[in-house]
């Protein structure tokens, strides 16, 4: 599908306009042309005149007047075409709940219950559906006041039951949702949700519908930060879903009839091409000031790019290495931020080298993190020491473990004599960057892991199956992807018993209870940092970098925002004020 703008000129219009003048006598000059035959000097010739001649009338003369009139062109029409899924923050043909990513999109029709602001530092009402959010004396019960007036896409009301269905819907058991809520296990989880999930009671009990506006959130204990688990709590239509919770990877309702509350509505999908939507007249912020918001497939970035520098869209992602270009042409618009991501190896604890802290340090030590930043990324990177992607949460005395080749092998060896050996064995380095920024990162770290005796070698996979191969079925060795947190919230479930990946360390459930148990905000942070400082000694995972990401769009595009959110945001964008200019 190539972008058209659709603008109709006016052209010259030539009209007659006729007067019919009434039945009546009048004195009226005629003009004829009149054509004489004479004899002059012998010879007969033909002359042509004009004459004009003074004569009453009393039939009904018809007067005609030339008007020249040009017609005044029609606007164009209102159309922006993006590559809105395209990078590691996308999801192409996504569906809300089963992937880490997608979410700049998803926004676009569905609407969380708290949201983030446009640089994705703090939090806001701002777009949310959720207007205020207040714990009672020992945040033990928390009371979400709900956006009034808000309706769903085809026209029903929005209210409190549907943030209680969602909740219960999404965790249902035996879903196929990954679930928002990821503390069940935690002290401070909601009243009745552990046996909600286990299939032991009908409800979460602890979640109580006030009135159509209000919902409350009661606790098992102290949780002063509830809110940023809802982020990512995109509230679903109770009257409108049509599928079970364990059909929800294969439901055909999120591409095909999605109805939600955002600033847009579905109109129509062609798969792996595009996905089209048209505005929400009755959005509570104001109706879009676009006619269609069309999100464009690519097979890569450098389609995208393509696409992009052609004219044929209007917005992608796009890696550092490339976005650099088009900081200085004035016909784009370029967007960068921190992208609150910790790219790391990711190892399988299923299988025995990586249980020991040995092979774990010489993979830090054996990988010039350095150079990869200063050469691969041209600085766009920095180092971090562990799993948050904050620098207010980093320790000032961790271990950044500088580039010792020397050092890898001498605790390689160590390990080898004690009968854990990687040699003679290859690995593969699955991932789902595609990019060939990310390819030029896996390269280096494939010549430093030979260098210090580990055979490896970039895998790249789509997105579907690389779930399938580490998520689900944990068939890898180690795999390179990033990993997201809260700035108020962190994901535990990596660490906790029953994870994937087979790590079994009790110290991180201590960890993660002091992070809970933490009050104030400054002893949230020190216990935040305890936690980094801990990752970062055991080498848990092979923590690299937190990047800079980048948005290009066409410099025409008027009041549009973009910012490179952990797995898209969502975070306010303003979208319903987007405008294609010229």
């Amino acid at each position: 599908m190539k972008k058209k703008r659709l603008v109709i000129y006016g052209f010259l219009l030539i009209l007659l306009l006729v007067t019919a003048v009434a039945c009546q006598p009048q004195t009226v000059e005629v003009t004829r042309v009149v054509t004489e035959t004479i004899v002059e000097e012998g010879e007969t010739v033909e002359v042509t005149r004009v004459v004009t001649e003074t004569e009453t009338v009393t039939e009904t003369v018809v007067e005609t007047e030339e008007v020249v009139v040009t017609a005044v062109p029609e606007a164009a029409e209102q159309v922006i075409i993006g590559g809105f899924d395209v990078g590691p923050g996308g999801d192409p043909q996504g569906i809300v709940y089963l992937g880490g990513a997608g979410h700049f999109w998803y926004s676009k029709i569905f609407t969380p219950l708290v949201m983030m602001n446009s640089d994705f530092t703090a939090h806001t009402n701002e777009g949310a559906l959720a207007t205020e959010w207040t714990p009672n004396d020992d945040a033990t019960v928390w009371t979400f006041k709900l956006r009034e007036g808000v309706t769903w896409h085809d026209g029903e009301p929005f209210t409190a039951d549907d943030v209680k269905f969602t909740a219960e819907f999404v965790h249902a058991p035996g879903t196929a949702a990954i679930r928002p809520f990821l503390f069940a296990d935690r002290e401070n989880t909601i009243v009745g949700f552990p046996e909600y999930v286990a299939g032991e009671a009908d409800e979460i009990e602890g979640i109580k519908v006030v009135d159509d506006n209000t919902v409350e959130f009661h606790l098992q204990a102290p949780n002063p930060r509830l809110f940023d688990e809802f982020r990512l709590f995109w509230i679903l239509p109770e009257h409108a879903i049509d599928f079970a919770p364990e059909d929800w990877a294969t439901t055909d309702w999120f591409l095909d009839r999605p109805v939600g509350t955002g600033p847009y509505k579905f109109s129509q999908l062609q798969k792996d091409e595009f996905m089209e939507l048209v505005p929400n007249e009755a959005y509570w912020d104001g109706a879009p000031k676009i006619e269609r918001l069309i999100n464009r497939y690519f097979v890569d970035e450098t389609a995208a790019m393509l696409a992009l520098s052609s004219g044929d869209i209007d917005f992608t992602y796009l890696s550092a290495d490339v976005a650099t270009r088009f900081q200085d042409d004035p016909r784009y618009q370029v967007f960068s931020g921190p992208s609150f991501v910790t790219n790391l190896f990711n190892y399988n604890y299923n299988r025995e080298p990586w249980n020991d802290i040995r092979v774990r340090q010489a993979m830090m030590y054996g990988i010039d993190r350095q150079s990869i930043i200063d050469n691969v990324f041209n600085g766009t990177a920095i180092a971090a020491p562990c799993e948050d992607p904050y620098p207010a949460f980093w320790p000032e005395d961790a271990n950044m473990y500088e580039y010792d080749p020397d050092k890898a092998r001498e605790l390689l060896a160590e390990a080898a004599a004690d009968g854990i050996s990687l040699e003679g064995v290859e690995y593969p380095i699955s991932t789902y960057y595609s990019s060939q920024l990310a390819q030029d990162i896996l390269l280096v770290m494939q010549a430093n892991l030979a260098d210090i005796g580990i055979a490896a070698v970039p895998t790249v996979l789509d997105v579907p199956s690389w779930r399938v191969l580490v998520n689900e079925n944990a068939d890898f060795d180690f795999t390179y992807r990033g990993r997201g947190h809260g700035p108020a919230s962190y994901l535990t479930d990596w660490y906790t018993e029953g994870n994937q990946w087979g790590l079994d360390d009790p110290m991180y459930a201590e960890l993660f209870a002091a992070m809970d148990a933490a009050v104030e905000w400054e002893d949230y942070v020190d216990a935040r940092k305890a936690l980094c400082s801990y990752q970062n000694e055991q080498a848990t995972f092979a923590y690299w970098w937190v990047s800079t990401r980048y948005g290009i769009a066409d410099a025409g595009l008027q009041d549009f925002h973009y910012f490179p959110a952990p797995g898209g945001g969502p975070f306010v964008d303003n979208s319903h004020n987007w405008v294609q200019g010229e």
